[in-house]
């Protein structure tokens, strides 16, 4: 091969510049690895610089096999590169990786660590890893999942099934509330899952306000249970109101469709990006 087509094949293994690439193989004495590797430290170099970077845009994946579903969040500057395809195909990768290991600590996982830190540099922007989930549903239950037109915002949802409910429906059901969970941009199943630490900051929030709007603080007090309340059904899923009728609560209408199924149709987590 000619030193050109050398060149051409080693910045469509890296993404860099045609004189970045033709340095890499002169300092490199021509072996490719070596220039790929080179490169790489040049890139990550580049990527340290951005690494402070927000990264608001992105993109969300999700995949089943049937059993394991599977979400990965991988996050960029900008939306003109979250569409490009390198990014989506990185994307598509690491979420087909998550899907065929459960169990792991995907935060700390070098195998994504790597992937990214190989591929960042094509992007010429600051990539960064957001999360990721494999979940199973346990026996008796069906999971569904919704990806929003955008691909910015995604969720899955677990719903435990009794009695003698057709699996189909029940399914159909759950990736509704899916949806639901990314349209409303729901946060827990009910009012008991909301951890203190958040409803500690949330009335501490409000007593402020409300001491700088003058309120005394035995009046504060009586209005601070109300204000839990009103907390749990705007952040609840099972406490806000449907999309189509927000005067149904979730949990009504669940209650409805167990009650035409034959059965009990049961909420029991979802997760959304």
């Amino acid at each position: 091969m000619s030193l050109m087509d050398d060149i051409k094949t080693l910045r469509e293994k890296t993404g860099a510049g045609m004189m970045d690439c033709k340095k890499a193989l002169t300092e490199c004495k021509n072996n490719m690895e070596e220039a790929v590797v080179y490169l790489r430290k040049k890139g990550l170099a580049a990527m340290a610089k951005r690494a402070d970077r927000d990264t608001k845009e992105g993109r969300v994946v999700v995949k089943t096999d049937g059993t394991n579903y599977a979400m990965l969040y991988l996050g960029c500057e900008t939306d003109f590169v979250a569409k490009t395809d390198g990014f989506i195909k990185l994307a598509e990768d690491l979420t087909d990786y998550v899907l065929k290991h459960p169990g792991v600590d995907y935060n700390n996982d070098e195998f994504i660590k790597s992937q990214i830190m190989e591929q960042a540099p094509k992007f010429g922007e600051n990539t960064t890893f957001k999360g990721a989930y494999n979940w199973k549903p346990a026996d008796g239950s069906v999971m569904a999942y919704y990806v929003h037109s955008d691909n910015k915002k995604a969720s899955i949802l677990e719903m435990a099934v009794t009695g003698n409910v057709d699996k189909t429906k029940a399914a159909e059901i759950a990736r509704g509330l899916a949806m639901h969970t990314v349209g409303m941009q729901s946060g827990w199943v009910k009012a008991e899952d909301i951890p203190q630490e958040v409803i500690d900051k949330e009335l501490d929030i409000y007593r402020t306000q409300a001491l700088n709007e003058g309120k005394p603080e035995a009046a504060i007090e009586k209005m601070l249970p109300g204000k839990v309340k009103k907390f749990a059904k705007e952040n609840c899923l099972l406490e806000q109101g449907t999309i189509k009728d927000n005067k149904k609560t979730v949990a009504d209408y669940l209650a409805e469709e167990s009650k035409a199924l034959g059965g009990e149709l049961k909420v029991v987590r979802f997760v959304r990006f």
